[in-house]
């Protein structure tokens, strides 16, 4: 009889913590999340082996004393945005001090990272980017947190494993900042002012490659990867299965909101829509107030937006290909793919089954 598999998820109130805690449930396992809020999962997801754990991270004897109580956890999957810089490694050191000591039965721990490993978020880079690039001198995403835990690893029975999708779409509440969700809005608020759907960048991004990532998806690669012996102390390339040109994809993402579609034209500045969410945040809170949506963070949006990217670069608006080659990660058996419009449109029929948008 095989061994029972129970899953420490970090940040499950988290675009990507929400739909790991899910799948994991729905595949049968015992799941524990820490997050500092209570999370909220889809209505379908069976909760009774759910532990919500509301713990810091940073605060290591809390978190020793709570994982002391669960020392039958065998994975971890860390998803949680614990600050940046030395914050994000003192987080590790505490997580792996602590699952450790307190959980014997500890077998591998899944690392969420993401195309800025490669810095794409700095500029023109080579692509498609492969696992095995070289690092980037001035870049500092998941370097220092990857070293760790393979120093940490050595000589252990214990194994580790790291994705790196990029722009990773999905919906939890309370925490809903993600490009499908911010495409949704800008078309709503397009709608409402009865213009057509310009392309908020530049005919530069809207001809270059790019790439994303449906969140579900993402979490049953990750359990792929996390239970299978070859894959062990390996780092993978994911994406929804293709790249695609955003001229390609535009039209039947305006379709779904019935506007017209525009390609890029006389543009003020690549943060075009960083800046159109801010100036026509009074017309979204007339848009939700009338519609009895919930709340959206439309104050943060415009900063998310830029993202951490360098001007005159934007999350959005970057005008050089970003993708990455995922050979390395289709002989892992996991065949599953989904196409990039039909996520999308599965993710806006989503958002406005729950109020999200009108």
């Amino acid at each position: 009889m095989s061994e029972p598999r129970v899953a420490l998820v970090l940040g499950t109130t988290g675009v990507t913590g929400t739909p790991f805690a899910e799948q994991l449930l729905e595949a049968g396992w015992a799941v524990y999340g820490i997050s500092r809020r209570q999370p909220v999962l889809k209505t379908s997801t069976p909760l009774r082996n759910f532990t919500h754990l509301p713990v810091d991270l940073a605060d290591f004897d809390a978190l020793n004393n709570t994982l002391r109580g669960c020392p039958d956890i065998t994975h971890v999957f860390h998803c949680a945005n614990t600050g940046s810089g030395a914050a994000r490694v003192q987080s590790m050191a505490n997580l792996l001090d602590a699952i450790e000591a307190a959980c014997p039965r500890f077998r591998t721990i899944n690392l969420l990272q993401g195309m800025k490993y490669y810095g794409c978020h700095l500029g023109p880079f080579r692509t498609p980017a492969r696992e095995d690039d070289p690092r980037i001198a001035s870049n500092d995403f998941y370097y220092d947190e990857e070293d760790l835990v393979r120093r940490r690893q050595a000589g252990k029975a214990w194994s580790w494993t790291a994705l790196r999708p990029h722009s990773v779409c999905g919906y939890a509440q309370g925490n809903p900042l993600n490009l499908a969700l911010v495409i949704a809005v800008y078309a709503s608020i397009c709608r409402e002012l009865a213009e057509p759907l310009w392309f908020p960048a530049s005919g530069k991004c809207f001809d270059a490659l790019f790439q994303v990532m449906d969140a579900e998806l993402l979490a049953r690669a990750a359990i792929r990867v996390a239970t299978e012996s070859a894959c062990a102390n390996n780092v993978y390339n994911v994406s929804n299965g293709e790249s695609f040109r955003w001229r390609d994809l535009w039209p039947a993402l305006a379709a779904f909101f019935g506007l017209q579609t525009k390609a890029p034209g006389e543009l003020p500045h690549s943060d075009f829509l960083a800046d159109f969410l801010a100036r026509h945040k009074d017309a979204w809170d007339g848009i939700s107030a009338r519609h009895g949506l919930r709340p959206f963070p439309i104050d943060r949006a415009p900063a998310w937006v830029r993202g951490d990217y360098t001007p005159p670069n934007s999350r959005f608006a970057a005008e050089y290909d970003i993708i990455s080659d995922i050979s390395k990660f289709r002989p892992t058996g996991f065949a599953e793919t989904i196409g990039n419009a039909d996520m999308f449109l599965r993710l806006f029929d989503r958002y406005r089954s729950e109020r999200i948008i009108p």
